[in-house]
């Protein structure tokens, strides 16, 4: 168990979504890559992410980031003239900026998001989701049910795949493989439902929707660590903001859509 590990899951689900909120706000470039530094010194220390997993899923959000990079610099709504004119592809300087920091405060939040996954049981947030936030069981489980069969989709992709393979059915080019995939996916679609029937018979003979109250194998207690970790947070992103706006950096959206 990591130190992040053994944080409660709905403590560490309400300290990252209170740092995107607060992320949601700000419009600088800075003040997210500070953000992101902490974020990613945080995995690799408290969570123990090994670089290799950060690097790979850096590379999915670096593209949308880059998107958001080039979309905004060209598109913003600015009130400075263009920088840089390519014949009728126009780029300004103020949009450029804003969308570095929007690129930014996607990859922090991101990086947040993903910080949680990678250190919370699913178990455990459906438990302590249940214990302290009060989520009803019947939502909750049936939730954690339908998460816990995500990855024998790939297995089951793999086995249609092999299976139209057998009768014959080979690849067509790029509209016959769009082809393909429709049908692979009709396929995993209606597995997806015969299991999902299954398992909705099989709590149904359980008396699951009958039932008004539960035990649990796992109990979810809340610790000093806890509020350790929030607490921390907490002053982590005072000084983060104050370093900002002491250095001039910060700036929040004050509700106009422009650059």
């Amino acid at each position: 168990m990591t130190p992040l590990g053994r944080v409660d899951p709905t403590v560490k689900l309400a300290t990252v979504l209170a740092l995107s909120l607060a992320l949601v706000v700000v419009i600088d470039p800075v003040t997210p890559a500070l953000f992101l530094a902490v974020t990613l010194a945080a995995a690799l220390t408290l969570a123990r992410v090994p670089a290799a997993t950060i690097e790979r899923a850096l590379v999915p959000l670096g593209i949308v980031a880059l998107g958001f990079v080039w979309s905004n610099a060209i598109f913003a709504a600015t009130h400075e003239p263009p920088t840089w004119t390519l014949g009728p592809i126009r780029a300004s300087e103020a949009g450029l900026r804003f969308g570095v920091a929007i690129a930014l405060r996607g990859l922090a939040i991101g990086m947040l998001s993903l910080a949680f996954v990678w250190t919370t049981d699913p178990t455990d947030l459906v438990v302590s989701l249940i214990a302290h936030a009060r989520l009803p069981f019947r939502i909750g489980y049936p939730l954690l049910a339908g998460y816990r069969f995500l990855p024998f989709f790939a297995d089951e992709r793999a086995q249609v795949r092999l299976a139209r393979r057998v009768r014959g059915v080979a690849p067509r080019g790029p509209l016959g493989g769009v082809r393909d995939a429709g049908g692979e996916l009709i396929t995993l679609l209606a597995e997806a439902t015969r299991r999902a029937t299954r398992i909705a018979v099989a709590m149904d003979a359980r008396a699951f929707a009958a039932a008004t109250r539960r035990t649990y194998y796992r109990e979810a207690r809340l610790g000093r660590a806890d509020a350790v970790f929030a607490l921390a947070a907490l002053v982590l992103v005072a000084a983060i903001f104050a370093l900002s706006a002491s250095a001039g950096w910060l700036r929040v959206w004050d509700g106009r859509f422009a650059a």
